[in-house]
């Protein structure tokens, strides 16, 4: 590093993603002690549904019960940055695939599907959080990335919404995007890919548009779940 590199590194530090301090050379996005600190979610993740949806599976990385990973979520959403999408990604799909059960549940040729932006969303903050954690994840479990959805409406912040406010502001706006002519495996099944889960309704509304084309096995993986 030269010696102006060296004075712009002191004089601007890079931060932790999740809880702002300062990062040592060897750590990219985030601190060591926050990677080992956060919060695992380990409720139910299909209780929320209530039996309404036919999941195969569903698994949330992290918990939002603590300020570092509200914070980190803050960061992938606002913070500009897409290399951070694209690590968290990877580290959770590291993680996923650590577990006994993610083996048995992909079993097969497994596709990843992104919740989509409105273009003009996508415009304003330059990239979809969820296509990068889909990207992530696809450099480690080799899982291939299908646009099947696409959103028509932009709507408005759904933040601090209710589930029946969720639900009336998410009808019909997610739509199946899949060309005619493009072929799908049909031997394994689609992950739905989010940066969070709040009430569900987002991840219930895109299972809805991929069941009216797609009868195979469905299940979602999110970043962090928020229920308490």
């Amino acid at each position: 590093m030269t010696l102006i590199g060296h004075m712009l590194d002191a004089a601007l530090p890079r931060r932790c993603a999740s809880c702002g301090t300062p990062l040592a050379r060897q750590e990219t996005q985030w601190c060591s002690p926050c990677a080992f600190t956060w919060i695992r979610h380990a409720a139910p993740p299909l209780q929320r549904f209530g039996g309404r949806v036919d999941w195969a599976f569903g698994w949330s990385w992290l918990s939002l019960g603590g300020a570092e990973e509200r914070q980190l979520v803050h960061a992938l959403k606002y913070a500009g940055d897409p290399q951070l999408g694209i690590d968290l990604g990877r580290a959770m799909a590291r993680e996923w695939s650590r577990l006994g059960s993610a083996r048995q549940e992909t079993k097969g040729c497994w596709s990843v599907v992104t919740i989509p932006l409105h273009r003009k969303r996508q415009r304003s903050r330059g990239y979809n959080q969820s296509e990068l954690l889909a990207k992530g994840w696809h450099t480690v479990t080799g899982m291939a990335m299908h646009p099947l959805l696409i959103r028509k409406h932009s709507g408005r912040s759904l933040t601090g919404f209710g589930r029946s406010q969720r639900v009336s502001n998410l009808d019909a706006r997610f739509h199946w995007g899949c060309p005619p002519d493009e072929p799908m495996d049909t031997t394994g099944g689609l992950i739905i890919m989010d940066d969070v889960v709040t009430t569900g309704s987002t991840l219930e509304h895109a299972h809805h548009a991929l069941r009216q084309h797609w009868q195979g096995p469905i299940g979602f993986v999110t970043l962090a779940d928020a229920a308490a």
